[in-house]
């Protein structure tokens, strides 16, 4: 299956066009509005007096209560001097570069601020992670309003695990059922990776405090164990714990496209079959007498004075055969 990236790959690659212009001496300004997973808002612009200047920004609705967890730190030590102190107006975060001064690797730095969704939505698991490498208790749970009204919530059950849970709200009714089969898959027992589970009305008990639910058509649980948050494997599992509730839809609509091709190509299967099974009707039949009878081609009512034909049209008859 397909793992879908973290870098927004339209920002990465509108950076990269514009650091290899600006290598070769032709700076060019730029005004480009983008949109990510989970409603995120990416806006590109040049300022009207410099066109050596590059500003990113981001607006996501997550922002406020993820800025709570120590995010500008985060951002400081990952952006350090292309982190803008005053947000662009509307925007929560801007980044900024000077074209005319980009370092030796500047593909890395395209990528480093096309990673800027990820780094923001991954900070709450970063916190948790974090406080626990401490020794000191998270008795909070963290509740994430990370796309509308679909909501991540975060908990610990001592040292050694982690609850995530993802509160979905499905477009189509018959992603509930395909969903539940979908992810009947990840309930299977596979070495070292996190326990998954699905319950469509009733939210998991980890969460049983949890005021304002609402009414999502489903809660999916997943259990992150110590050896899923260490050093050497924190960032993949953050990665995908982010990235989860787009893996899932997105492989979902994947499967309703492959089965209605499949239906499509069956249907189109069936129709050939009933044309060739189609049979030409003989144009002379056989009274009872034994005398051929055939219709006139283009015949339509009988001639006058004759009577009316057996068969619903003039006829002629010819000799025993």
């Amino acid at each position: 299956m397909l793992i879908l990236e973290q870098a927004n790959h339209i920002v990465e690659t509108t950076l990269k066009d514009r650091f290899a212009l600006a290598k070769e001496g032709k700076p060019a300004p730029i005004e480009m509005t983008c949109a990510d997973f989970d409603g995120v808002i990416f806006h590109m612009y040049s300022p009207q007096d410099d066109k050596n200047i590059l500003n990113l920004s981001i607006q996501t609705s997550a922002f406020a209560t993820i800025n709570k967890y120590g995010l500008q730190a985060r951002l400081k030590q990952i952006y350090g001097p292309h982190l803008v102190g005053s947000p662009e107006s509307g925007f929560n975060v801007t980044l900024t570069v000077n074209t005319a001064q980009l370092p030796a690797n500047s593909d890395e730095l395209a990528q480093r601020f096309a990673l800027l969704k990820r780094h923001i939505y991954a900070q709450p698991f970063e916190h948790v992670f974090e406080q626990i490498d401490q020794g000191k208790p998270v008795n909070e749970i963290l509740d994430i309003p990370y796309r509308g009204d679909e909501r991540t919530f975060i908990t610990t059950q001592g040292k050694d695990r982690v609850t995530v849970v993802y509160s979905i709200n499905f477009k189509d009714k018959d992603d509930i059922i395909l969903g539940k089969v979908f992810l009947g898959e990840f309930k299977k027992s596979v070495g070292g990776a996190p326990s998954v589970d699905f319950s469509q009305n009733t939210p998991p008990g980890e969460i049983a405090s949890v005021k304002n639910l609402g009414k999502p058509d489903g809660f999916i649980t997943q259990v992150l164990f110590d050896r899923h948050f260490k050093k050497e494997s924190r960032a993949k599992t953050i990665d995908m714990a982010i990235i989860f509730r787009n893996y899932l839809m997105y492989h979902l609509k994947c499967s309703k496209s492959h089965l209605n091709t499949r239906m499509r190509i069956r249907v189109e299967t069936l129709l050939k079959v009933l044309n060739r099974a189609k049979q030409e009707l003989p144009k002379e039949k056989k009274t009872a007498s034994g005398r051929t009878f055939a219709r006139a081609p283009g015949a339509g009512s009988p001639a006058p004075g004759a009577g009316p034909s057996k068969f619903g049209g003039p006829a002629k008859f010819g000799g025993k055969k």
